[in-house]
């Protein structure tokens, strides 16, 4: 019975060749061909899989969701990191997908904005946890909104909002934290930095603009403040210093430029500049130009003077004593002459108005106070006898005729000190730029493609041929058929299943001598072991 169950006739040469292992090396050759047929599926798959780049980076979980469906609907392969939050898409679809991300208003970027504001609240809710949402609400459509600057790719707002008390003396004013993350390669200059600090400082009560804090994501300030004016200029005003540089460099260039040529002439002006600011009034007066107000004119004229009568030293509103009736009448005669005098006098009183003037002046800051200006020229090209252009230097009076340009294009001042120096030398030329270097085809995606369908052929055909089908091919040889045991019978036909892997129990042929022996001794072979022969033969057959 077991005789016929290991018939080579019933079973396939392979198979058969594997059960004549041991058990361990039939585990091992099975774990072998299972993990080569494995690999060679995965690298079949990865080569046909396309490549996959950023689509974005960091995106919030309600914003994936509604990204993930627009990839879904547009069927664009996509992968999503969930440790990072990065979501993938196909290599060739990158700007399809962000295009129908766009149309969707995707990524918003929002992390509740005041529609936060919204959401069902519990019937807990006390006014602390709606100031707290609120807060929350505010700092999340500030980011949002700072977030619209190109150069910014994240941000986060915190505000510090103190609980405000009805006396004055216990005011506490708000303040603001902003921390940027910028795109790589990207900066803010201090102008969009102001504005920053601006805008969250008019989106909240009280809030000063010097009380906001902004912090890029190297930990680096970048809300300086100008309030350090004796140690320097402040940024305003170095950046107006810095465009009046660069106005009147570009006049300068611009009105030289057509005499020398467009590359042939280098300006540089520097500027002094007062930012003192001061309010003066001034009155004067004209003392030569008077004019007459109001003129008075008093005249007296006094001529003789009346009787004085009356008892000196006695008052005159005394009132009169009592009367007596005289006894007898006297006839008294009493002449009363008054002496003559005479008295005149005149008074004049005149108001004249003066020329007054009251002159209220300001002084506006930025006032140029000297300015000092260096312009280079290149050598002129002329053409000699031999027709070929030759660097010649400028003659003193086309120099002079450069400097009066100069001066009237930057409006020199003496009395200001300006100075202008206009001086000649060679340029040295720059070597010629070589030709654009033409795009690579390595850089092109489709045969990133092709390469890597190519490369996933070559590994299968090599699991394939180089490994599986030399396996197979050495199962399939069945190994000789050993000798007999020492003590066995001569003549005893040789069974099926007396078979063995070892070289070392083979039967041997002894060596023949020559040609003719060792026909004689095959002949012999054929006749007395015919089955011996005849697998031998087919051993032949399969090598």
């Amino acid at each position: 019975m077991a005789a016929e169950l290991v018939k080579s006739e019933q079973i396939n040469a392979s198979f058969q060749g594997m059960s004549q292992l041991p058990i361990i090396r039939q585990f091992g050759l099975l774990i072998g061909l299972a993990a080569s047929i494995a690999i060679g599926v995965y690298v079949v798959l990865w080569s046909q899989n396309p490549n996959f780049s950023v689509l974005y980076h960091q995106a919030s979980a309600r914003d994936a969701s509604e990204i993930i469906k627009v990839l879904q609907t547009r069927k664009i392969q996509y992968q999503v990191d969930t440790s990072s939050g990065v979501i993938m898409v196909e290599t060739g679809k990158v700007h399809e997908a962000r295009m129908a991300l766009a149309e969707q208003s995707l990524p918003s970027h929002s992390g509740g904005g005041f529609e936060f504001i919204s959401e069902p609240q519990g019937i807990t809710t006390n006014s602390f946890i709606q100031n707290k949402r609120y807060q929350v609400a505010l700092q999340n459509e500030l980011a949002e909104t700072i977030m619209w600057m190109s150069a910014v790719n994240n941000v986060r707002v915190h505000l510090a909002l103190p609980k405000q008390s009805s006396f004055l003396a216990d005011k506490r004013k708000p303040s603001a934290s902003v921390l940027l993350d910028l795109a790589s390669g990207r900066s803010l200059e201090d102008e969009q930095v102001e504005s920053i600090m601006n805008l969250v400082a008019s989106s909240v009560p009280n809030l000063n603009n010097k009380d906001v804090t902004v912090v890029d994501e190297k930990g680096r300030l970048l809300s300086k403040s100008d309030q350090m004016a004796g140690i320097g200029l402040s940024s305003r005003q170095l950046a107006y210093k810095k465009q009046i540089e660069k106005d009147f460099k570009n006049n300068i260039e611009n009105i030289v430029a057509p005499i020398t040529g467009d590359a042939k002439v280098r300006a540089q002006v520097v500027a002094d500049m007062d930012f003192t600011q001061y309010e003066m009034t001034q009155e004067s007066f004209n003392p030569d130009v008077p004019a007459v107000r109001s003129e008075q004119r008093v005249e007296e004229n006094t001529n003789g003077s009346a009787a004085v009568s009356g008892v000196p030293g006695a008052l005159s509103n005394e009132p009169p004593g009592a009367a007596t009736a005289p006894q007898t009448t006297t006839n008294v005669t009493s002449n009363n002459v008054a002496g003559a005098r005479s008295k005149s006098s005149v008074r004049y009183t005149i108001n004249n108005e003066l020329d007054r003037s009251i002159v209220h002046k300001r002084k506006s800051p930025g006032d140029i106070k000297k300015l000092s200006i260096a312009v280079v020229v290149d050598h002129k090209s002329v053409t000699n006898a031999e027709g070929e252009e030759v660097a010649t230097p400028y003659t003193k009076n086309e120099l002079d005729r450069i400097t009066l340009l100069v001066k009237e294009a930057v409006g020199f001042n003496t009395i200001r000190g300006d100075t202008v120096n206009v001086i000649n030398a060679a340029f040295s030329v720059p070597d010629p730029l070589g030709p654009i270097p033409e795009k690579s085809l390595l850089d092109e995606p489709w045969v990133w493609e092709i390469g890597k369908q190519i490369l996933g052929g070559l590994l299968a055909a090599i699991i394939l041929f180089g490994i599986l089908r030399p396996v197979m091919r050495n199962l399939s040889v069945i190994p000789k058929v050993t000798a007999l045991a020492a003590g066995q019978e001569a003549g005893d036909e040789l069974q099926d299943d007396q078979l063995t892997l070892t070289g070392e129990q083979e039967a041997r042929l002894p060596k023949p001598n020559d040609y003719e022996s060792d026909l004689e001794m095959a002949k012999s072979m054929v006749v007395q072991e015919p089955k011996r022969v005849a697998q031998v033969v087919k051993q032949w057959v399969n090598e």
